[in-house]
C-alpha cells in the first residue's frame, strides 16, 4: 500500500471509532487480524466477535470528541501513528467511575496492513495521563 493508502484505511477505522460504528471498525480489520490494546487484561484478541465486544466496552466508557494526529511513520505494510485524544469519561475506564470527566491523553497506534486491511493494531495509551485525570479532586 502507498502512504496515502494507508493514510485512507486508518483514516476510515478511526471515523469509525468516532462514530461508535463497530461493524465499520471490524470492516478495517483483516480476517486474521492481532488486535493488542496493552495493558487491558484481556491480552492480545483474535477472534473478532471479541475484538467487537473490546470496543463496545471501551464505547460504554469513553466519548470521542476529536483525535489529533501529530506524527506518523510508514514502512513497506506498516504505519506508526502517534496522535492526541480528546474526549470525555462518560462510564467505567480502567475500573474507574469516569463520572463525565473531561479526558485527553496521547495515544500510539502500531499498525501492520495486509491485502488492504489492519492485520495487526496495537495500541498504546498514556495511562498515567488518564489515571491522573480520573483521580484528580472535582
Amino acid at each position: 500500500m502507498t502512504h496515502e493508502e494507508m493514510d485512507e484505511l486508518f483514516a476510515r477505522h478511526c471515523a469509525a471509532e468516532a462514530a461508535n460504528d463497530v461493524d465499520a471498525i471490524m470492516d478495517t480489520l483483516a480476517a486474521d487480524i492481532e488486535h493488542d490494546a496493552v495493558g487491558d487484561p484481556q491480552g492480545v484478541l483474535y477472534d473478532h466477535a471479541a475484538i467487537a465486544q473490546r470496543y463496545r466496552e471501551l464505547f460504554a466508557g469513553i466519548r470521542e470528541d476529536k483525535m489529533e494526529s501529530v506524527h506518523r511513520y510508514y514502512g513497506e505494510d506498516f504505519f506508526v501513528d502517534e496522535s492526541h485524544w480528546y474526549g470525555t469519561a462518560t462510564g467505567m475506564i480502567m475500573g474507574i467511575p469516569g463520572n463525565n470527566r473531561p479526558l485527553n491523553f496521547r495515544i500510539l497506534h502500531v499498525c501492520e496492513i495486509r491485502d488492504n486491511k489492519i492485520s495487526r493494531e496495537n495500541v498504546w495509551l498514556d495511562t498515567a495521563a488518564i489515571m491522573q485525570q480520573l483521580m484528580a479532586p472535582a
